[in-house]
């Protein structure tokens, strides 16, 4: 078994060296993993070219065998060069070109279905376009690649454009799936590819990191090596020179000896630092792993803009969560002649707001789907019992304050007439440069000391332009780098009302830029959330 395991191993390290050209480094450096990837492309190259040629030869087409034993001469003699030069660059671009220029060759030649005289074409020429853009993709990156690409496919497009109506060769149903199967390898291989490319750029990054902490590492460990050997050469003078020293000979022995036991220990407590290092590293890389996905899921449970794209035509959603996930959230509805829109702001921010932002957008599904409630008040009253029950708060002062702040309206879409109910969040309508405030009842949706039995139900009658609000309080109490001080409510309203005859686009533009005027690159202290829509 053993022997065996050692020819097993002898044949490995033969291939490899074979396949990777003898090229210094392992399959993580690049240009090993392109050599490698080059010469089994050739070998498989070499078997499909030689088998056609003969195949051609059968057929009486000695031209065409010809063409396919020239291409093998080209692929050994690249490979010798890169045996040689190993200049993997250079071998990969006409690797890449000859491969396109093979194939663009066939097919300027051949016809779209098997059942003609030169069917056998298709097999090693328009069947290659297949394997195209893995190919160059993994050899060039997707900067070179794409160019290739690019041409390869704007090339045949323009040849079938012009063959088409001419000659025949290929029918429509034989060029949308070859263009089809082949953009659709293109993209794989592309975002394959761009993952490949970043994961390598940050295991470099680590292993570079390593590389640095180990020559530090031994950097130390050479230099206490050499005080160690100084001392050791002047206790030997000494030992020389004064025998009546011994005692303290002795004594430096020890302290030596105290000092290679603590070298030991620091050695030691180094390694068990890198350890711990890059566990940390891969348990922070697993949470935002999760976060990422639970952002993707957020999203997903938003609602789709095309409802106010269909009522309004003039609309904006300002998103911006503090975090990856956050907990502000938005919900649109449209039932019968009524739009329903409300927006939220939960307790908390990241991970614990973005659950209960779930569990908001979840029960106004319910409330509103099943119990098909219209009224605004009667629908905050259901919610807020519904995550008290799933928060189990029973109004004791002691319990978690959890719970979320919320602006709801209902929008008769025939009488024009807006209901509203607030939760802490009131909503600006704003009427010829004029803004009207509508407020709200001052209790979240959840445990409050003052709770109130019922909310608030208000009407407005709408009129034509009038541009309605709903938005959390993120955006108002945006602390300033400079002045260390907030946004504040009164200067949104001023940045609103001087906005409001502008379009809704432009709106969320000048709302982006002086939020970020007024921050000067300081962390931003709460999502922010903005709904405005224009009757």
């Amino acid at each position: 078994m053993v022997l065996e395991s050692n020819h097993i191993k002898g044949f490995r390290k033969v291939l490899y060296e074979f396949l990777s050209s003898k090229m210094r480094g392992s399959l993580i450096s690049e240009d090993v993993r392109k050599t490698t990837l080059i010469n089994i492309f050739a070998f498989c190259s070499h078997f499909y070219l030689l088998f056609y040629s003969y195949r051609m030869m059968l057929l009486d087409e000695i031209h065409l065998s010809y063409i396919y034993l020239l291409c093998v001469s080209a692929i050994v003699a690249l490979q010798i060069y890169l045996r040689v030069k190993r200049n993997v660059l250079l071998v990969s671009h006409l690797m890449v070109a000859g491969f396109m220029c093979l194939e663009l060759y066939f097919l300027f030649r051949n016809g779209s279905t098997l059942l003609t005289v030169k069917s056998y074409y298709i097999f090693p020429g328009i069947y290659w376009y297949y394997v195209f853009p893995l190919f160059s993709l993994f050899l060039l990156g997707r900067r070179a690649g794409t160019v290739y690409n690019v041409f390869l496919i704007s090339v045949t497009v323009g040849f079938y454009l012009i063959d088409t109506p001419l000659n025949k060769l290929y029918d429509n149903e034989f060029i949308i799936r070859l263009l089809s199967v082949y953009s659709s390898l293109f993209f794989f291989a592309y975002f394959f590819e761009a993952n490949r490319s970043a994961t390598f750029k940050a295991f470099q990054k680590l292993q570079d990191k390593n590389i640095e902490y180990s020559k530090k590492i031994m950097d130390k460990n050479k230099d206490l090596r050499r005080k160690n050997k100084d001392l050791q050469m002047l206790t030997e003078e000494v030992r020389v020179q004064m025998e009546y020293h011994k005692d303290l000979n002795v004594m430096l022995e020890v302290k030596n000896e105290k000092i290679l036991s603590q070298n030991k220990l620091l050695e030691s407590q180094s390694i068990e630092l890198s350890k711990q290092r890059d566990q940390l590293l891969i348990h922070k890389q697993n949470i935002t792993d999760s976060i990422l996905y639970a952002s993707h899921i957020q999203k997903a449970l938003l609602p789709s803009e095309d409802i106010l794209r269909v009522v309004f035509s003039d609309y904006f959603i300002f998103y911006e969560p503090r975090d990856i996930i956050g907990g502000d959230f938005y919900y649109v509805k449209k039932i019968d002649n009524t739009l329903v829109l409300a927006v939220a702001d939960c307790t908390g921010h990241g991970v614990p707001g973005a659950l209960l932002s779930m569990l908001g957008i979840s029960y106004l599904n319910e409330i509103i789907h099943t119990k098909e409630l219209s009224e605004t008040n009667t629908i905050l009253n259901e919610m807020r019992d519904k995550i008290k029950l799933a928060l189990h708060q029973s109004n004791q002062i002691r319990e978690a304050k959890d719970g979320m702040d919320m602006a709801l309206i209902a929008i008769d879409l025939e009488r024009m007439v807006l209901k509203y109910s607030g939760a802490n969040n009131p909503i600006y309508i704003i009427r010829n440069s004029e803004l009207i405030e509508l407020k709200a009842d001052r209790m979240p949706i959840g445990i409050h000391l003052r709770e109130k039995p019922y909310f608030s139900n208000l009407e407005f009658q709408l009129q034509k332009d009038d541009c309605i609000y709903l938005f959390t309080d993120g955006y108002s109490d945006q602390i300033s780098k400079e002045t260390m001080r907030k946004f504040s409510v009164r200067s949104f309203q001023k940045l609103l009302t001087s906005i409001s005859n502008l379009s809704m686009n432009k709106q969320r533009d000048e709302l982006d830029r002086a939020i970020e005027d007024w921050r000067k690159n300081a962390d931003q202290t709460d999502d922010i959330l903005i709904v405005g829509v224009r009757v």
